[in-house]
């Protein structure tokens, strides 16, 4: 499924600035208090489920001092931000009255909050996030002291080890912390956390995490714009993953490969089953494909000693631009058929064949039954050389 990716970092503090006499039908107020902040410049954004929204902004007083509300209907995430790389994240409830303090040179390592639970667990998730940061950053000193080290090959196995370790350990508290807190908005950014441009928690692998906090938070948060979102996400992937299996299941071996019919270079229409009697490669590729250019020379070789006793190669290139395809044809000597609608990943090819990455192949025997897929060159030498003796 082709991401979505929600800017999972323990964003800043969304806050709104305003004159009136605070009440709870306005939505929430913060306060603060800021070391080395005397008439500075604070932004307030909204996270949103796509994007950051600029709201406001609000100077503090010659001691540091602010004091901002902003109207809400609804639990949201709010950013407070100093610039680009000094902000913090808060998760706020209409109604909630919050006071900071920190230090405005470095608000993300020195902030607290009061009077926001959610905020609190944002900061607690935070604060975890960071002491992981300081375990690399020792780790990375160690590894640059180890680089002249005969045994260093050695040693860098202790270090990949070591990585993963502290990689392992944010993971079981982001799925400790969402296991503690099901209930609370903070977290959907648990659930979307980062860790050395990794994401911790991913639908493949932990989809569980996702589907059971969608459940819980859909009874607290009902109509959230974020709940609403996690849910609609949980419901996409299950779809997906429900299409795969079907897909999978009609592309196992034994089974008939789905016909395809697309234009050639030529505009002529080349039909999957026209080759019928022959053993045939379905062969994804694109010339923008670096992977797949560099497979091209070898699957000629293997074209050109086995086209005359009964291989053939339908190759459907995944491009967009006709004079890239062409020209990729050209460079590479391709000699086999080719086809392409030029719709790129939009082809309806890709979700036929479930095709999620290329270089990508399917091999098919005379009858247009599915032989294996995703096959080596190596593999599919060895599968020719004992069906084309």
């Amino acid at each position: 499924m082709r991401k979505l990716i929600v800017f999972l970092t323990i964003l800043p503090l969304a806050v709104s600035c305003g004159h009136r006499h605070f009440a709870k039908e306005d939505g929430f107020q913060v306060e603060g208090s800021l070391e080395n902040a005397d008439n500075v410049q604070l932004l307030l954004e909204e996270l949103t489920t796509r994007e950051l929204i600029p709201l406001d902004t609000v100077q503090t007083d010659p001691h540091g001092v602010f004091k901002l509300t902003h109207p809400i209907e609804d639990a949201g995430f709010f950013i407070l931000r100093l610039n680009q790389e000094n902000f913090i994240t808060l998760l706020v409830e209409p109604g909630e009255r919050i006071r900071l303090t920190g230090d405005a040179k470095n608000l993300p390592e020195t902030y607290s909050v009061e009077g926001s639970k959610g905020s609190s667990l944002l900061h607690e998730l935070s604060k975890a996030k960071r002491r992981g940061y300081k375990q690399l950053d020792s780790l990375a000193t160690v590894f640059r002291e180890m680089k002249g080290y005969d045994n260093f090959q050695e040693l860098r196995q202790d270090i990949d080890l070591a990585f993963t370790s502290i990689f392992e350990q944010q993971q079981r508290f982001v799925k400790d912390f969402i296991d503690q807190h099901p209930r609370s908005l903070a977290s959907i950014l648990a659930l979307y956390q980062f860790f050395a441009n990794q994401m911790l928690l991913k639908e493949t692998e932990h989809f569980e995490y996702f589907e059971k906090l969608a459940q819980s938070l859909s009874g607290v948060y009902p109509d959230n714009k974020h709940v609403v979102d996690l849910k609609r996400r949980v419901n996409e992937w299950k779809l997906d993953e429900e299409h795969r299996q079907n897909v999978e299941e009609r592309l196992a071996a034994g089974n008939i490969a789905p016909e395809i019919a697309l234009p050639n270079p030529s505009g002529e229409i080349i039909s999957l089953s026209s080759l019928r009697g022959n053993i045939v490669l379905i062969d994804f590729w694109a010339a923008w494909c670096n992977p797949c250019r560099q497979a091209n020379p070898k699957l000629r070789e293997l074209y050109d000693r086995y086209r005359n006793k009964g291989f053939e190669i339908y190759g459907i290139s995944l491009d967009r631009n006709r004079e890239q395809w062409l020209r990729g044809i050209e460079e590479d000597r391709i000699n086999w058929i080719q086809v392409s609608d030029l719709r790129f990943w939009n082809s309806p090819v890709v979700s036929l064949y479930n095709v999620e990455a290329i270089p990508y192949n399917v091999l098919i025997d005379r009858d247009g039954k599915i032989i294996a897929s995703g096959l080596s060159v190596a593999q599919l030498e060895e599968i020719l050389s004992q069906r084309l003796k």
